[in-house]
């Protein structure tokens, strides 16, 4: 085989992949990521970045 072949092959094999993840994502799964990402950032991000303004105040003074 010739490298373009190859790559072909290579194309085809993924392209297979992707339509065979497409059908596996439900709008259900869509929300839940989404939620989950809220929630990661309201209960991790967000008391990190009020600690750390918090130290930054205190030195500040």
């Amino acid at each position: 085989m010739n490298k373009e072949e190859e790559i072909l092959e290579e194309l085809k094999k993924t392209n297979h992949l992707l339509e065979a993840q497409k059908d596996e994502v439900t709008p259900f799964q869509a929300v839940m990521d989404m939620v989950r990402s809220l929630l990661i950032g309201i209960f991790i991000v967000g008391p990190v970045l009020a600690l750390i303004l918090a130290f930054v105040n205190i030195i500040g003074d």
